[in-house]
């Protein structure tokens, strides 16, 4: 795997945990935003409405890895 393809696969990953996340929360509200829900939100990465960010979340790792290797283009002949 490339670290193209490396970056591209932890995007996704953020975003099925997203969708877990929001699953979670909705079975405790209350709870999830008094403790733990902002600090998953932030070490994602992305837009989450909170006061902080992570020094690097799994989206900084994600574009570093992309903008390290772009992806391979198929050569004409």
């Amino acid at each position: 795997m490339s670290r193209f393809e490396a970056g591209e696969r932890i995007l996704e990953i953020t975003e099925e945990i997203r969708e877990l996340l929001q699953e979670a929360m909705d079975l405790d509200r209350e709870r999830a935003r008094s403790y733990w829900y902002g600090h998953i939100l932030i070490a994602l990465g992305g837009e989450h409405g909170y006061m902080g960010r992570s020094m690097c979340s799994m989206t900084d790792t994600a574009e570093e890895l992309m903008a390290d290797e772009e992806p391979e283009e198929e050569e004409e002949e």
